[in-house]
């Protein structure tokens, strides 16, 4: 358990779940970022994408769906 403001988290609750394109490999830590709110505690996983890409991301882009594979879709081609 980790802490969240004063909300505790369970930490491994993500870990072996797929996110988009992304499988939850491992809780990689935690680090301290200023905002304009004061500190922010941050949790950070290590992930692995479909196509073998192993990354860390931050919790809350991975639970938001902000990020949801490693970028290897980028740069294809569209077809119109």
């Amino acid at each position: 358990m980790a802490k969240r403001g004063k909300i505790l988290i369970n930490v491994n609750d993500i870990i072996g779940k797929r996110l988009g394109k992304l499988e939850v490999i491992s809780y990689a830590g935690h680090r301290y970022d200023i905002t304009r709110g004061g500190e922010r505690m941050r949790h950070y996983y290590r992930v692995e994408c479909e196509c073998g890409t192993i990354k860390i991301v931050q919790r809350g882009q991975l639970t938001s769906e902000i990020v949801h594979s490693c970028g290897c879709g980028r740069g294809r081609k569209r077809g119109y």
